[in-house]
């Protein structure tokens, strides 16, 4: 059988089911209109399009189960549909990973700056903020200063937190609030409070505890400090004369 022959057939099946269940929502409808002629109008109407409807779904499921085999034996059943398997989606290139890094950057520096901004304003807004590669963004900010967002090392579950810093003509300041960002954009550059160098994470993760946030040598500058204090408390004592025994102080 020709795909136009079959094409044709269907069509002519489709269109005697359609006839069918519009003659029989007609008459079901008219019958009951006319059968109710006691009734007021608007009671007859309703129970008439009920009528209607009804007819047409029952004449819609018994010309269902007749076109059924029909369409089997005249050969109209649709073929099966095969499944296409798609092809794989090539591997992220080094450039691709970079961009949506930055990406994420930004939108997660909008998501952190609600800290700073409990009202959403416009340091929640992603559009306002710049991804780079590194996993910071920045937020261009009035008199030629920014707002930089920095993300901490990642703790367990691949949570990171993010710090803000305001930055002007080369000085970083911590911020902890759009109230302290406002007060330092009204200071001259030379009034902003000075910074010592260092990591801050690092930083934390001596006051805390946090050995995941100290690197490797931090320990050994330490031990450095701690001998070398040692040595001038030694230096010291032998300055000053050996200390007494037991003996000497029990005569005193």
């Amino acid at each position: 059988m020709t795909d136009t022959r079959a094409r044709v057939l269907s069509t002519a099946l489709d269109a005697v089911d359609n006839l069918a269940t519009t003659a029989a929502a007609a008459a079901a409808g008219l019958t009951t209109y006319r059968a109710l002629a006691a009734r007021p109008t608007e009671t007859r109407t309703a129970l008439a399009l009920a009528a209607a409807a009804l007819a047409a779904v029952t004449t819609d499921q018994i010309t269902t189960q007749i076109r059924r085999p029909l369409r089997e034996r005249l050969g109209l059943t649709p073929a099966p549909y095969t499944y296409r398997l798609t092809e794989p989606a090539p591997a992220p290139t080094t450039e691709q990973l970079a961009s949506e890094v930055a990406a994420d950057a930004a939108h997660r520096a909008a998501t952190q700056a609600h800290s700073l901004d409990t009202s959403s304003g416009s340091l929640t807004k992603p559009d306002n903020w710049t991804g780079h590669p590194d996993g910071t963004a920045t937020c261009n900010l009035s008199g030629g200063a920014h707002l930089l967002c920095t993300p901490s090392p990642a703790g367990a579950g691949g949570y990171t937190t993010r710090t803000f810093l305001l930055v002007r003509n080369g000085k970083q300041v911590p911020v902890r609030s759009i109230t302290d960002i406002v007060a330092l954009l009204d200071l001259d550059t030379e009034d902003l409070p000075a910074t010592e160098d260092g990591d801050p994470w690092t930083e934390s993760g001596e006051k805390f505890g946090i050995e995941e946030l100290v690197p490797a040598d931090a320990g050994a500058d330490k031990e450095n400090d701690r001998d070398q204090e040692a040595e001038v408390r030694a230096d010291a004592r032998t300055e000053e004369g050996p200390e007494p025994d037991e003996d000497q102080l029990a005569l005193l």
